[in-house]
């Protein structure tokens, strides 16, 4: 069952092998190699030879090699644009990295400090070439199109330090990169950054909110407490593993301690992107909740239950899995999408049903459940747990075996031919078992060109267009 590990190799369930390596430097390159995917996935041939290098990953996380890791989704974006080798200039440029501060106290900046910027590191090694590269970088705000600050550097060499912004204004931004070699683009990706006014009070009011009003068993007080602790510990530069916008969160947890004091409900639902934590049987579930923008407040809403895979966490569904395809697919039929961290005994899972209950009105005739890999197993362990909860499940190259599976629930099962052969094996015989159930719905599919890594984006319309076609059950 190790390659039920895949996604822990990427987000992080050991240490590293390198010192100067962060597991969040690793988001960045997955959210990067899956930009690369959506570019080129219309070509099968491109996502075949894409498909070796990303099965080295998992060979790389088992040795200890987090390096290979980085060298593997570098190789991965080579495959996906040519069938020629990358040339050593490719792969310089891929062992590039930018260390930036994830959040900053914008004090900081106005007592002096008037620059915010970013040390150059490798990920892996790799012989600087001959000719000559070039890093451009572009700042935006969050939601931004015009650009902040702007800058090149003739020769990216680990150590350098480059300039992001001078004289910034409170926000969440983003930062553009680029390596090119004269006039041919060799690698592109972003990431993100925040600088908060008077950080070190406002978080101090917080802990006066908390500790005077109390309610401490409310999701709403709970998330107040969770947007603390994540502000505070990335004060100090330990990072959360997302590309969450943290002024953003903290602004949330202010907005519901200002509506408490005014006696107004903290909670007041509305479309967006929300990050929180509920408490279910004595366990911390920490979620992402998104709700569409035909939200309606009197009005019944279809909801999404996302497991993530081994080692994951909340924000897989959210930013990675195809960039946050879930979404997408949600946001055209107007339903709701939780992704809940998962936790012992499928806690998270019974969390996030009662925390979407509680925040929003749900419509329990339309609840569909969908996960991935370790979350494939989580599913089928809900579907006994909860078996009048879910209108339509989806299992993106699950483990696990199924148990007590209701004759009316529609189940879709997909997996990717490129899949590793022990959870290929695995999905096949879960297809033969449950056909003998004689399903009233049953779907098993194989998608070519495809591996762990990828079924989730290359399957998600198709179980989104499972759910639509899922009868009543009775």
């Amino acid at each position: 069952m190790r390659a039920l590990l895949l996604f822990g190799l990427l987000l992080g369930i050991a240490g590293w092998s390198q010192p100067t390596l962060k597991r969040t430097d690793l988001v960045a390159r997955l959210i990067e190699m899956e930009t690369c995917w959506e570019t080129h996935r219309n070509s099968l041939q491109a996502r075949l030879r894409a498909t070796r290098p990303l099965s080295e990953v998992v060979t790389a996380f088992f040795a200890g090699r987090f390096d290979l890791v980085a060298r593997n989704l570098t190789l991965t974006c080579a495959a996906l644009r040519s069938d020629v080798p990358p040339t050593p200039a490719m792969l310089y440029a891929g062992s590039i990295g930018v260390s930036i501060p994830r959040l900053v106290e914008k004090a900081a900046l106005d007592g002096g400090e008037t620059t915010l910027n970013g040390t150059l590191f490798q990920f892996y090694h790799a012989e600087k070439p001959a000719a000559p590269l070039l890093l451009r970088w572009k700042v935006f705000r969050v939601g931004g199109r015009k650009a902040l600050h702007q800058g090149i550097l003739k020769e990216p060499l680990p150590n350098a330090v480059i300039t992001l912004l001078t004289e910034a204004a409170e926000g969440d931004y983003e930062a553009h990169f680029d390596i090119c070699q004269g006039d041919q683009p060799l690698r592109r990706w972003k990431q993100t950054f925040s600088l908060i006014s008077k950080l070190e009070m406002r978080l101090a009011k917080l802990d006066h909110a908390l500790e005077k009003l109390g309610d401490t068993e409310s999701i709403e007080w709970m998330t107040v407490r969770h947007a603390r602790d994540v502000l505070r510990s990335a004060w100090k530069g330990e990072n959360p593993e997302t590309f969450y916008p943290l002024l953003h969160l903290l602004q949330f947890a202010e907005r519901m301690v200002e509506n408490r004091k005014k006696n107004r409900p903290a909670w007041q639902p509305a479309p967006g992107d929300y990050w929180m934590v509920t408490r279910y049987r004595e366990h911390m579930v920490a979620f992402r909740l998104f709700i569409p923008r035909q939200f309606k407040p009197n009005r019944p809403i279809p909801l999404v239950v996302a497991l993530h895979g081994a080692g994951g966490n909340e924000h897989l569904f959210f930013e990675g899995y195809g960039l946050g395809i879930v979404l997408k697919e949600a946001r055209k039929r107007g339903w709701a999408v939780i992704a809940p961290r998962a936790e012992p005994n499928l806690v998270h899972v019974g969390g996030a049903l009662e925390a979407a209950k509680r925040l929003l009105p749900i419509d329990p005739k339309r609840i569909y459940l969908m996960g991935h890999s370790m979350g494939g197993a989580h599913s089928f362990a809900a579907i006994a747990q909860f078996p009048n909860q879910f209108r339509a499940v989806a299992i993106f190259a699950g483990a696990g075996k199924p148990s007590q599976i209701p004759s009316d629930l529609p189940i879709l099962i997909a997996v990717g031919e490129q899949e590793l052969d022990l959870i290929k094996n695995n999905i096949e015989s879960t297809c033969i078992h449950l056909q003998a159930l004689n399903l009233k719905m049953l779907e098993c599919r194989k998608y070519d060109g495809c591996d762990h890594l990828m079924i989730v984006r290359e399957a998600m319309p198709d179980a989104f267009a499972f759910f639509d076609r899922a009868p009543l059950r009775e």
